[in-house]
């Protein structure tokens, strides 16, 4: 991995992170009675979750391109190299590839979105996104040695 790809994969993680910042504001006070009250901000929240995945999903299509790992074909298969690379546990994989599922519900409008999974997600799931930037962080630092700042 160069210098500049591991600057890009620290790029996408300030994005991930300014993502996880707004959902945190914008969800503060949501709750079942309010969630759809103010669609603008239930679709700000929407789009900020599928934003987050889709950053999970483009650091970890950078970090498998640097392998010599088989490029994967689907997003769901792209977390689970991830595993297999070593970069996320198994079981944190099988955590992540639900919300790919979540993900291309909300991209593809496959079924109508639950809010209970938005508030399940704004609740229990954000720090995932948290987990995860920390096992690309170690990941990259004990197998390339650079260190974010």
């Amino acid at each position: 991995m160069t210098k500049d790809v591991y600057d890009v994969i620290i790029k996408k993680m300030k994005d991930l992170e300014g993502n996880l910042v707004f959902l945190k504001k914008a969800s503060f006070d949501i709750s079942k009675d309010n969630i759809k009250k103010d669609m603008i901000r239930y679709w700000g929240i929407e789009r900020g979750i599928q934003i987050c995945i889709e950053c999970v999903i483009d650091i970890a299509n950078i970090i498998i391109s640097t392998t010599e790992n088989v490029k994967p074909n689907t997003y769901k298969e792209t977390i689970v190299s991830m595993a297999e690379i070593g970069v996320i546990p198994k079981s944190f994989s099988d955590k992540l590839t639900k919300m790919i599922g979540f993900r291309n519900i909300l991209v593809h409008d496959y079924v109508k979105v639950d809010e209970n999974m938005i508030l399940r997600i704004l609740k229990y799931e954000l720090d995932d996104f948290i987990d995860y930037m920390n096992y690309v962080r170690k990941w990259i630092e004990e197998n390339y040695h650079y260190k974010d700042e």
